[in-house]
């Protein structure tokens, strides 16, 4: 009796093209960037997280990115309001917290988030080495790619090797909390200072193997319909986006 026959194995799924969403997080995050109303924080959440959804990202790894800028982002919240605007909302002594201070805060943080996620979202899925393709492709210069791609290789190296520093002391009893403060900058430095070199490694290897040489980036295949029509939805609601605020601030809405 024959053997069976194995099954076909399953199509590998086709990576996103990198063209599309270097150029929509790029009209997002102008629109974005250019609202100046409150009343749009939650159309700009709204649409950070529609974006999240459809975009394939990992939610995990988005939310775990999003640290940095969110302590950033709470930052404005609480310190603006110290220093800026008339209408006093709280006081404490010398201390005031202010209307407008809030305000514009809030607008800083809110902005500040919905441009990380959506960064995040649509550019994490894709390989750095296709992004620098796809930023190639669309007449960025080779020298500001190839700075790109070195610059995401270090931040990765400084990743790794400040975990490694930080596993290393509290193996050897490392004091922890403030009294660790001037431990973790020597850390830091040491990390800065050891990824940085094995950055360069790493850059020297790749060119000694012919990075850079025609051929060696991959060739993108033309634009498919769907990925235009992709890009002018995009670029309709970037624009949409804008002309609400404009209706929003100047009281014709």
């Amino acid at each position: 009796m024959a053997a069976p026959l194995p099954a076909p194995a399953a199509p590998a799924p086709v990576l996103p093209d990198p063209r599309v969403r270097l150029v929509m997080a790029l009209m997002l995050a102008f629109s974005f960037a250019s609202v100046g109303t409150v009343m749009m924080l939650p159309v700009l959440g709204a649409g950070a997280l529609l974006v999240l959804a459809v975009s394939g990202a990992d939610g995990g790894l988005v939310r775990t990115r999003l640290r940095g800028a969110g302590v950033l982002a709470l930052a404005f919240v609480v310190v603006l309001p110290f220093l800026a605007g008339d209408q006093v909302l709280w006081q404490l002594g010398p201390l005031r917290w202010h209307l407008q201070g809030l305000e514009a805060g809030g607008l800083m943080g809110g902005r500040l988030l919905a441009i990380v996620v959506v960064t995040l979202a649509l550019l994490s899925p894709v390989a750095p080495f296709r992004l620098v393709a796809g930023a190639r492709a669309l007449g960025v210069p080779a020298l500001m790619a190839d700075l790109a791609l070195l610059t995401l290789r270090y931040l990765d190296e400084l990743r790794a090797e400040l975990a490694r520093a930080r596993l290393a002391r509290r193996l050897r009893g490392g004091t922890g909390g403030w009294r660790g403060l001037p431990e973790q900058g020597i850390l830091l430095a040491s990390a800065l200072i050891r990824g940085q070199r094995r950055a360069e490694r790493i850059w020297a290897a790749m060119r000694l193997r012919g990075y850079g040489a025609a051929g060696t980036l991959p060739v993108l295949p033309p634009l498919a319909g769907r990925d235009i029509c992709a890009m002018v939805g995009v670029a309709v609601g970037s624009l949409a986006l804008v002309v609400l605020d404009r209706a929003l601030s100047t009281g014709t809405l």
